[in-house]
């Protein structure tokens, strides 16, 4: 059994948008939530906001910021998960207690990634987390390790992520495991012709607590300016299939500002998942 569950959560509108089989294909600050190697092929300064609606009425907002060196890049980030206050019950008043329940995540997160050869990065993050339940709170410091690799043919790249690693969590008396993640990914072009392109990705994904699942995503670009986005999730219970768009929307001189959406069918039960993401790039 695994605490610390808002780990798993995607975040942002591209990423999510290919149904998470990014870890080839996030190449800017949003990389510390996916595969930490990809901030090295980031290029300036990134700065991104993204905020995900998420299941009964709670919400994620995030901020993430790299900046790229000559000998190596570097990363912060930060995610706030909010959940919508909710009344305490107890035996004696399972109706409510009047008593209103504060509850939340935290994540503040440092990452660096280098080029190694023009071919392999590898990336690694620390990152600090809390939990907290009203009057209970516990927190953790945690890792990821990731690797990419163009392989030279063609447009083909792999990966290999670790996320989530590190000490058991007490909460309060039963000791807990973070949700280690186990990525392999790959990614390639398909299809090119003039100012069009189609990138196919695959992600699979083992976790610790959970079954294993596989996603795959494609993205069409047209002049990489304009970007259509479509992932599926297999052996997952609710959040298959996705979709999305992106947009280079202004650009002047050397700053660029773009804008990524994704929405997520969560079945009859769940509202649909909706997650925007801003973000600035200075060259």
């Amino acid at each position: 059994m695994s605490g610390l569950q808002f780990l798993k959560i995607d975040v942002g509108g591209k990423e999510s948008g290919m149904g998470g089989a990014v870890s080839t294909v996030v190449r800017d600050a949003n990389a510390v939530f996916w595969n930490p190697a990809g901030i090295a092929d980031s290029k300036g300064l990134n700065i991104i906001f993204t905020r995900n609606d998420w299941l009964v009425n709670s919400e994620i907002s995030t901020m993430s910021l790299s900046y790229s060196f000559n000998f190596a890049s570097f990363a912060l980030s930060v995610l706030s998960y909010q959940i919508e206050k909710f009344e305490e019950t107890t035996v004696l008043k399972p109706t409510g207690t009047g008593y209103m329940v504060n509850a939340g995540d935290l994540l503040i997160g440092v990452a660096v990634s280098r080029k190694f050869t023009d071919k392999l990065n590898i990336g690694g993050q620390v990152k600090y987390v809390q939990e907290t339940l009203d009057v209970f709170s516990y927190d953790n410091i945690l890792f990821d390790l990731g690797s990419s690799y163009a392989t030279g043919y063609r447009d083909l790249k792999l990966a290999f992520v670790l996320q989530h690693f590190g000490p058991d969590i007490t909460p309060v008396y039963r000791k807990f495991k973070p949700p280690l993640l186990f990525k392999i990914g790959a990614s390639d072009n398909i299809y090119r012709w003039g100012p069009q392109k189609l990138l196919v990705s695959l992600d699979v994904i083992h976790p610790t607590d959970n079954n294993e699942w596989v996603s795959v995503g494609t993205e069409y670009s047209l002049y990489d300016k304009l970007f259509l986005r479509w992932g599926y999730r297999f052996n997952r219970d609710l959040g298959d299939m996705a979709f999305g768009f992106g947009v280079e929307s202004i650009k002047l001189g050397s700053t660029t500002i773009f804008i990524d959406y994704s929405y997520m069918d969560y079945g009859e039960i769940f509202n649909e998942i909706q997650r925007l993401t801003v973000g600035i790039r200075f060259n």
